[in-house]
């Protein structure tokens, strides 16, 4: 696994209804006409290139599974089911997908890219106050957390994701992420208080 400080991205979900029904239309569009995919792939392209880059080592694997990504959205369009939700969501849930996949054949090594700020927030959240010799045993036991623990923690306090697009990425209720983010903090607070 690769650490790495970086700056945080813009994460925003927010969309007006009339956003969401526009985006829809070109959903439909692209559904009978893969050609009309292009609008949505301009669209989202830099924000999922930018989610894969921050959780790999190298630009070539943020390039291959950004186009992995988009290969499968296209491929299962006609399944995509709005519900009321930008579609990027779905997007980042593909890739999430194909990250996961990229990790589990050992293609691809995971990366956490994380800055000052999120370590602190992390570290408040388990009690704990920002300091050289905090920040070196947070990451120590960041990198024992499973594959799928990381990329909730990434979303969650990375990223600063709102429940409510945590839950339709990782396709659970909004209670579910919660309790998810409950117990990661948990099993990361004992793994934390187990490195002193």
């Amino acid at each position: 696994m690769y650490l790495s400080a970086t700056m945080s991205i813009d994460t925003k979900y927010h969309a007006s209804r009339e956003q969401i029904a526009a985006e829809e239309a070109e959903i439909e569009a692209a559904k009978g006409n893969p050609a009309k995919f292009a609008p949505l792939y301009n669209r989202y392209y830099a924000r999922i290139l930018g989610f894969v880059y921050q959780r790999v080592e190298t630009k070539d694997d943020a390039y291959d599974i950004t186009a992995q990504t988009f290969i499968a959205a296209l491929e299962n369009i006609g399944k995509y089911k709005s519900v009321g939700v930008p579609f990027s969501a779905w997007l980042f849930r593909i890739a999430l997908n194909e990250l996961s996949r990229g990790y589990r054949k050992a293609k691809v090594r995971q990366a956490i890219s994380i800055d000052d700020t999120q370590i602190a927030d992390v570290l408040g959240e388990l009690g704990e106050e920002n300091t050289g010799v905090t920040d070196e045993r947070l990451m120590k036991a960041i990198q024992q957390l499973e594959p799928e623990e990381i990329q909730l923690l990434e979303m969650r306090f990375f990223d600063k994701r709102p429940f409510k697009e945590v839950c339709e990425i990782l396709n659970v209720t909004e209670t579910a992420a919660k309790a998810r983010v409950y117990r990661l903090l948990e099993r990361l607070k004992t793994i934390y208080t187990g490195l002193q």
